[in-house]
């Protein structure tokens, strides 16, 4: 037996530096990488606030998201400035150690009931995966992978419970558990597949989920004070009963496998299909549980289908990316037993095929999305990189991702003075209305060094074309509210054209003609509403302000 578990701990750092070894060969090119999409607002939060208060002050964790309780996230952050200081190639590293981590567990989970070699191939189909791709390339999904850390360890220790009774595993399940939670709620539903799981005696396997239904009742409790409500999201939940959402749900979640495998998707999900069906006629069981798992992993997606909504496979799969691996290692080798048993040879070659294909359509796919989601990083490197070194004598207009994102800049500038103190940082341009304060010279972010450099455009022709569409004394009607972290509006009136949000704190935000969001916004921000009609003239209302937890409505005509 202690051979046994020396030749298993052997095997599994020999996995787990495999994969270490895997990713930092295939992800190379991030640890050259700057801070990009909300990393600024998360360094922020960690450096200006204890640890102690973003896990138990409302007030304060309401101020980076009234949507979701994610703190392990912020910890996480705060661990590597402290170790690091603001050099992101740190964090890079940390989050590909952290992704191998994930497929080493991985491996573990399946290696409880298949053989080594097939739980190598259900952590290679996750490795090779489109989201785990992505992650790789953005800090900000840290807690989705550190989630899934603790959540594989917790359920090999609960496994491992109710195989051997030793109460240490038991506590190590629950002390992991309690880390996955803080992660990220998406990890909270883990209790419900420790119920149904097959191990160990009934009895005793419900028993053992008593420590874990109490964690989850106090995180229910701790959630609703963190965030004043039980439910998540970004939008309200009024609508989630209406017949029109469920075909809004099952048009989103039949994109999946295109998502996750791009032309090859139907292909490979009519080939998982195979899998299922085959599996099931042989065992005669597992559907429930399978359908269970199923549902515990998408039903945590669906308040994100309106907004922001799921439109690839990035960290909104990943999950689902997790037991897609996790269950096409586990089917396969199942078929295989009881193949292997009637025929000879072939039935090893057709199954580990599968795998193959699985991994390769995976790995297409994901370089594939990889490189289009690089465009767009480079872009905020780029921005980073002027905005940390430059100063407030340089002026640019920000590229269309980072002003869809402008919090990117905002945070980032207050994290540099934050950290330098008397540090400057250079002026953002979000719209023409903005050239009237007079920059001298403007940068533009060029694809082709993806880089900054000066605009071809002279600043007085830009004003000049802007003013020529402008039209005065338009009326434009704003009704908006902010409390409670919803931000609620509603423009007019006109039907038809596009209405924006312009504002040099938040950027330019396309804005249907009424809605509501959860989202935190910092008090007195100014904006303006920008209206542009289909014939092409514009016109802005007068400059507004937010009025944090103002709860009635401003009606403004002008």
């Amino acid at each position: 037996m202690l051979t046994n578990n020396y030749l298993r701990g052997y095997a599994t750092l020999g996995v787990a530096f495999l994969f270490i070894v895997l990713n930092l060969i295939v992800h190379y090119s991030a640890l050259s990488a700057n801070w990009r999409w909300d990393d600024p607002a998360i360094l922020l939060h960690a450096h200006r606030f204890s640890i102690l208060d973003i896990f138990s002050n409302p007030e304060i964790w309401r101020e980076f998201s009234p949507a979701n309780l994610t703190p392990w996230l912020i910890l996480s952050f705060e661990i590597d400035l402290a170790l690091f200081g603001l050099k992101p190639e740190f964090f890079y590293l940390h989050q590909l150690i952290s992704l191998s981590l994930v497929s080493t567990l991985l491996y573990l989970c399946l290696n409880l009931w298949t053989m080594r070699s097939t739980a190598i191939a259900g952590a290679l189909i996750f490795a090779s995966s489109t989201p785990s791709f992505l992650m790789a390339q953005q800090l900000m999904t840290r807690h989705y992978v550190e989630g899934a850390v603790f959540c594989l360890a917790s359920l090999f220790f609960f496994v491992t419970f109710t195989r051997t009774s030793k109460i240490y595993s038991l506590m190590l399940s629950c002390t992991f558990y309690i880390l996955a939670v803080t992660a990220k709620e998406i990890y909270v539903p883990l209790i419900i597949l420790y119920m149904l799981i097959p191990e160990g005696e009934f009895g005793k396997r419900m028993t053992a989920t008593i420590p874990f239904a109490l964690i989850a009742f106090g995180y229910v409790l701790w959630r609703g004070y963190m965030l004043g409500s039980l439910t998540g999201g970004y939008v309200s939940t009024s609508g989630y009963l209406e017949l029109i959402f469920f075909a809004e749900i099952f048009s989103n979640f039949s994109q999946f496998p295109v998502f996750l495998y791009g032309s090859y998707g139907w292909f490979i999900a009519a080939l998982y299909l195979l899998i299922l069906i085959i599996y099931f006629a042989i065992y005669r069981s597992g559907i429930f549980l399978s359908i269970a798992i199923l549902g515990l992993c998408l039903l945590p997606l669906i308040p994100l289908i309106r907004s922001p909504g799921i439109t690839m496979a990035d960290r909104y799969l990943f999950l689902f990316a997790l037991i897609l691996s996790f269950s096409a290692a586990f089917y396969t080798e199942k078929i295989w037993i009881i193949l292997s048993k009637q025929y000879e040879g072939s039935q090893t070659v057709v199954l580990s095929l599968c795998i193959s294909i699985i991994v390769i359509a995976g790995l297409a796919n994901s370089l594939s999305v990889r490189d289009k989601i690089l465009s767009t990083a480079n872009e905020f490197d780029a921005h980073a990189d002027l905005i940390l070194t430059g100063n407030n004598t340089i002026a640019f207009i920000p590229s269309t991702h980072i002003l869809s994102s402008y919090w990117f800049v905002t945070h980032l500038r207050s994290l540099k003075k934050h950290m330098f103190l008397d540090g400057t940082s250079p002026i953002g341009v979000v719209d023409e209305i903005y050239l009237d304060k007079g920059p001298k010279s403007l940068l533009v972010y060029s694809a082709e060094c993806a880089c900054m450099r000066e605009s071809v455009s002279q600043i007085q022709d830009m004003i000049d074309a802007h003013h020529s569409k402008l039209i005065y004394g338009v009326p434009i009607e704003i009704e908006f509210g902010y409390s409670n972290g919803n931000f609620r509006w509603k423009l007019g009136p006109y039907d038809d054209g596009e209405y924006h949000i312009v504002s040099d704190l938040l950027g330019v935000i396309a804005m249907p003609r009424q809605g509501e969001r959860r989202v935190f916004l910092a008090d007195e921000a100014t904006f303006y509403i920008r209206y542009t009609s289909p014939d092409g003239w514009i016109s802005y209302s007068s400059l507004q302000q937010i009025q944090y937890n103002n709860p009635k409505a401003t009606q403004i005509r002008g």
